[in-house]
């Protein structure tokens, strides 16, 4: 607790001394005040044991209650819950809200279906409650306090669980649940910034110039998608048959081939989704795996398999194999390769890279190595999956 007030006194102290340095003229620069605090928050998923004053609740709530609203409707309702036995009820009412039972504050920001507009524009609701959500979380980390959004709506699942726990009338549609309380953890705010999520004008310009759409070909458009909500292949299959293609490298030197093993899934925490790769030494890939921080791995149409078949096929060391089929290479912001007549991208970020220890292997790996003693050891790159897009 006194290393809690400590910590508190400190960020109040930081904060004085951010106006004092900021203030220009007798005006305080609210930009940056207001740029930093969207810029740091991040979710906080632990908490000590330190209560959360009413004071600060308040002031949380009256920045929800001014976010804007549709015709002014104010169509939300929130209940604040502090009593332990209604925060452990409250944690099991969704598989990604264990943390509640640990809080010492959860609110649950709700639509009032009572207030809501009529007709078609009725679930404005959900952009009202979710605007109020946002002030919320910001003024919570204004206050030194750490929060997370545990989304509600619309699994209907979710919804009847949390009006049983808090006794809510049909009138009322809980959207999430806001944890909150002072941090027991420090994550550090996520670089969300991605130029390629932004068109001018029109989709597509990225330059603020008018775009000519009837010379933009269906190969050359791609938009990134929720590749952990719109994920389409079989995970046990998606390395199998005709394989995938594998390029790294950077604009003076890359190189493609097709993989036909690999892996996905997950380390380390909720965010950190995972696509492995393996590459033989024999490979003149294998040099630039180790070289390069990004790679990127693309699926392609049917009827582009001879894509993958010439890859598989032919080596980087002989010749411009891109060039050999005539496919047109782009740059994702990281720099790492990909091509304009690929269907799927994923951008990987390398962390972490290890070869293949023979003592180690039983089973068919060792199999695999002994029935091809020329075969060179693989080696394994685990690449954090920064982005997806399709064509």
């Amino acid at each position: 607790m006194k290393i809690t007030k400590i910590l508190l006194a400190v960020a109040v102290l930081a904060l004085a001394i951010l106006l004092f340095l900021t203030r220009k003229g007798n005006k305080v620069d609210k930009e940056s005040i207001v740029l930093e605090n969207i810029a740091t928050r991040t979710s906080i998923r632990a908490y000590t044991e330190e209560l959360v004053e009413q004071v600060k609740i308040e002031k949380m709530l009256k920045a929800a209650m001014a976010a804007p609203t549709a015709m002014n409707k104010q169509p939300w309702h929130f209940v604040v819950v502090t009593d332990k036995d209604q925060l452990k009820a409250l944690s099991q009412t969704s598989p990604y809200a264990g943390m509640v039972a640990k809080a010492p504050l959860a609110i649950i920001v709700c639509g009032d279906m009572l207030k809501a507009i009529e007709g078609g524009g009725r679930d404005f609701w959900i952009q009202d409650a979710s605007a109020a959500t946002q002030n919320l979380l910001l003024a919570a980390h204004a206050m030194g306090l750490g929060a997370v959004w545990t989304g509600v709506y619309p699994d209907l699942e979710r919804c009847k669980s949390i009006a049983e726990v808090t006794a809510l009338p049909d009138n009322i549609i809980p959207l999430n649940v806001i944890v909150i309380g002072y941090p027991a953890q420090d994550p550090q705010p996520k670089d969300k910034w991605k130029p390629a999520n932004v068109s001018y004008n029109r989709y597509g310009s990225t330059d603020g110039k008018t775009v000519d759409m009837e010379k933009m070909t269906e190969n050359t458009v791609f938009s990134e998608f929720d590749y952990t909500d719109d994920f389409t292949g079989n995970p046990f299959l998606w390395f199998k048959g005709d394989g995938l293609l594998l390029a790294v490298g950077d604009k003076t030197k890359s190189n493609a081939m097709t993989i036909g093993w690999g892996a996905l899934g997950n380390l380390w925490g909720h965010d950190v989704n995972t696509l492995t790769v393996y590459v033989s030494e024999s490979r003149y890939t294998h040099q630039m795996m180790e070289d390069c921080k990004y790679f990127t791995v693309m699926t392609f149409d049917e009827s582009r398999k001879d894509i993958l078949s010439y890859m598989g096929s032919h080596s980087g060391r002989d010749e411009d194999k891109a060039k050999a089929l005539g496919l047109h290479v782009q740059y994702t912001e990281h720099g790492a390769p990909y091509y304009q007549e690929a269907y799927e991208v994923y951008e990987c970020e390398l962390i972490y890279k290890a070869p293949f220890e023979m003592g180690n292997m039983t089973g068919p790996g060792k199999e695999f190595y002994a029935n091809r003693p020329n075969t060179k050891i693989h080696h394994m790159y685990i690449g954090r999956i920064l982005s997806a897009r399709r064509r």
